[in-house]
């Protein structure tokens, strides 16, 4: 709706970066009322088609040093300079899923939770350790923690959208959800200069 839009661009941070599409924040937040009409129709037109618009999935790469004196590639952290338009979509297409979905998650799932955060995984953790452990009779603890590099860049479109399907979200949605996730044009920024990775995918090692 028209009304989401314009909330979303009037909540634009306006001291982050431009991203990859030379739009200003601070122009999108003051033009809110202008501009939410017409971007309220692109977004429709890109949900009913299934398709995001290659400008908005593009992204320039730009490494920032993690330490004073760099030695190698992993002394660099890859930021992602995105559009600021898509971020807007992104976070009204979020909502929209959030409420879609069936209330049926795992309660010990903590990530991508409103209001769960990694505190609350370790104090769930600690609480249950610990009232094994007083339950005595010789009892013990074993863990097992498993950390996903890059988790995002491991996504298979094909499976997320099978799995959203089965959900109950709109096969439209998921056919944009598949889209937006392939083919996304990026480069890298160093200074002055810029390079253009063809292949649509981008290995930082």
């Amino acid at each position: 709706m028209e009304s989401d839009v314009r909330r979303v661009f009037k909540r634009v941070n306006t001291r982050k970066t431009v991203g990859p599409d030379g739009i200003c924040r601070k122009v999108l937040k003051a033009c809110a009322d202008q501009l939410a009409s017409v971007f309220t129709d692109i977004f429709n037109l890109s949900l009913t088609l299934g398709i995001v618009p290659s400008s908005f999935k593009r992204s320039t790469i730009v490494p920032v040093l993690k330490k004073p004196q760099p030695s190698d590639l992993n002394d660099y952290c890859p930021v992602a300079l995105t559009s600021v338009v898509m971020k807007c979509f992104e976070k009204l297409v979020r909502d929209f899923i959030t409420c879609s979905l069936p209330a049926s998650t795992d309660p010990l799932q903590f990530a991508y939770r409103h209001n769960h955060s990694t505190d609350d995984a370790i104090a769930h953790l600690l609480h249950t350790t610990l009232t094994r452990l007083d339950e005595g009779g010789g009892n013990y603890v074993k863990m097992l923690f498993v950390d996903y590099s890059s988790a995002f860049n491991t996504i298979i479109p094909s499976l997320l959208t099978t799995k959203l399907e089965d959900l109950g979200l709109h096969t439209s949605l998921c056919d944009w959800i598949s889209n937006f996730l392939t083919e996304r044009p990026q480069s890298i920024r160093v200074g002055n200069c810029a390079w253009f990775v063809p292949d649509h995918s981008l290995v930082w090692e």
